[in-house]
């Protein structure tokens, strides 16, 4: 029977095969069964891009065999463990959780030292360095009051929302306020 002039190559074209080629195969043009055949076997490897959603890639068996070395989710893995599994990490803490505990030393915050100037003395400074050096002046002042701990931050806040206030006034409204 001669192989070569066939046309309808259903039979393997092998020298020494006289194997039915699968309809499959003759339909893709293959000429070899799969017996004769020099085409490597594809195989199948999984990805995990993500932990939820896995595809299949078919790849050749080099290729496979290299991406199952360098995959850290195969099966059978040869790879070391990382993380609390490969350091014994794990039984470490399990040690210091049931060792006994030593009691904690309370910390006791600190008093306050701070003594601030009251309210009206220091609004009194500013409003006098307002008259003479002007608003910056005063603002300068205010800060420089909160700077040496001689005010709060509360108090500071008051002064200068007093001092922006008297800044927008027109000076006979300034004036007005001084006789009150």
């Amino acid at each position: 029977m001669d192989k070569t002039n066939r046309s309808d190559a259903t039979v393997c074209v092998a020298k020494d095969c006289n194997n039915e080629l699968d309809n499959h195969r003759a339909h893709l043009g293959y000429t070899y069964c799969v017996d004769c055949s020099k085409e490597e076997r594809y195989l199948s490897h999984t990805i995990y891009p993500h932990k939820t959603g896995g595809y299949v890639q078919s790849v050749s068996k080099s290729q496979h065999n290299d991406l199952k070395r360098l995959d850290r989710r195969r099966a059978g893995s040869e790879r070391k463990a990382k993380g609390i599994y490969a350091d014994k990490s794990w039984d470490r803490w399990l040690e210091s959780y049931y060792a006994p505990k030593s009691e904690k030393v309370k910390r006791t915050p600190k008093p306050i030292t701070n003594i601030f100037i009251p309210y009206r003395q220091a609004f009194q400074k500013v409003i006098d360095e307002f008259d003479n050096g002007g608003y910056s002046s005063a603002c300068e002042l205010t800060q420089s009051l909160y700077s040496e701990d001689r005010i709060s931050l509360i108090q500071k806040s008051k002064i200068m929302n007093e001092l922006a206030s008297l800044q927008m006034m027109t000076s006979k409204q300034r004036k007005f306020m001084r006789k009150l």
